[in-house]
């Protein structure tokens, strides 16, 4: 019974064997079959980079902000009795912008006065009796020489000198205290009138006359006016990793409203970080503007910014095409090598120049680039390929 089921076993893995010997060469003539046809279907369009001059002027955009803006808040509290300023006037340093009214803090300082003056009558009274006891212990010093005063004696008025030496030094600091609590009275006093602290314009109030104010520059706090310095602007640009060498401080600048191209205002670069971005590979640097008050600038506006580099940098372009979006959050292109194999090259974009992307790294502007990948190509395919 055992030998005749051994002998089916046999049968049986013959029959597999004789039909898988049958079927392993028409699975890889399917598999050549099919990779020839797709090989045979897909050719990649190639083109290479393009280098050029590049563009003459670097433009960038910016914000417009104040040169200077402050938010100015009450050292005091207290009533507002008068704003004598506008929204968007005109103000000078020192200009008086409010007053407030602090009857609170008028009353501390009377308080002060009365304070330091009663501190001074007992420096006075303090100042007596120490140079009474200071004459008298030295009076008795010199009569005791001829030993007609005890020595018990002689310890007491010394202990009486010292005792008004130290009451008098009590009296003396008391009267330093009372004059440091009259000056931060009147000093705080001082902020009843808000002055400008620049030139400048008013950009933002926040009071009207018997406004309650409370001082400080916190969320708790009335922030009173915002004033801002316009007779000349600041702007921030991050200027890309390759063009850093071309700029330098005071380099002038072309700056305009997209709105009105003609019209180009003069500016400088007048701060550069020193620091390149981790993350963008730009440069941080500042700009100032002058304002003239007829250019039609202002605080906040979205402006262009140009800088003349023409014949400095040479930039390297490819077709849009070229990118594979697949790979992001990387950036790859692929290469058809001389081999006729496919290559994927990682490379760093710079700016979308619409028709043609800039490249800052990866390339070195010989290499056949495929304008029409698919997502089934792989590193090291051999493919067709036409310029």
């Amino acid at each position: 019974m055992t030998k005749k089921f051994t002998h089916k076993q046999i049968i049986i893995a013959v029959v597999i064997i004789l039909f898988l010997v049958g079927l392993i060469p028409k699975v890889v003539r399917y598999i050549t079959t099919t990779l020839s046809a797709r090989e045979a279907g897909y050719t990649a369009i190639v083109e290479s980079p393009q280098i050029t001059e590049g563009e003459p002027t670097l433009e960038l955009s910016g914000e417009l902000k104040p040169f200077l803006q402050t938010e100015l808040f009450s050292r005091i509290n207290g009533l507002v009795s008068n704003r004598f300023v506008q929204l968007g006037e005109h103000v000078k340093k020192g200009q008086i912008l409010a007053t407030i009214e602090t009857p609170d803090l008028d009353a501390e300082a009377a308080s002060a006065k009365s304070a330091l003056i009663s501190a001074e009558k007992r420096l006075m009274e303090a100042k007596y009796k120490y140079d009474f006891a200071k004459q008298t212990n030295e009076r008795y010093q010199k009569s005791s020489a001829d030993g007609a005063i005890s020595m018990q004696e002689l310890d007491s008025k010394y202990n009486d000198f010292k005792t008004a030496e130290m009451n008098y030094l009590g009296a003396q600091a008391d009267v330093d205290k009372a004059k440091e609590d009259l000056n931060r009275l009147l000093a705080l006093q001082s902020y009843k009138d808000v002055v400008a602290p620049f030139d400048g314009v008013i950009s933002k109030y926040n009071i009207d006359a018997g406004a309650n104010v409370v001082s400080g520059g916190s969320s708790t706090s009335t922030s009173l006016f915002e004033i801002q310095q316009i007779d000349k602007f600041r702007a921030t640009i991050y200027v890309p990793q390759n063009y850093v060498r071309y700029i330098y401080d005071g380099q002038p600048v072309e700056v305009y409203i997209p709105e009105n191209p003609k019209q180009k205002i003069k500016g400088y670069i007048s701060q550069i970080s020193g620091k390149l971005d981790d993350v963008s590979r730009t440069m941080e640097v500042a700009l100032v503007i002058p304002n003239d008050g007829k250019s039609g600038l202002y605080s906040g506006l979205y402006v262009k910014m140009g800088i003349d580099i023409k014949g400095k940098e040479k930039i390297m372009t490819i077709n849009p095409a070229c990118l594979i979006t697949f790979t992001k959050p990387d950036q790859y292109v692929a290469q058809v090598r001389p081999d006729s194999t496919v290559h994927f090259i990682k490379i760093k974009q710079g700016r979308d120049l619409g028709d043609k992307i800039e490249i800052l790294e990866g390339l070195k502007g010989d290499e056949k680039l495929i304008t029409n990948v698919t997502d089934d190509l792989e590193e090291g395919q051999k493919i067709k390929f036409k310029m």
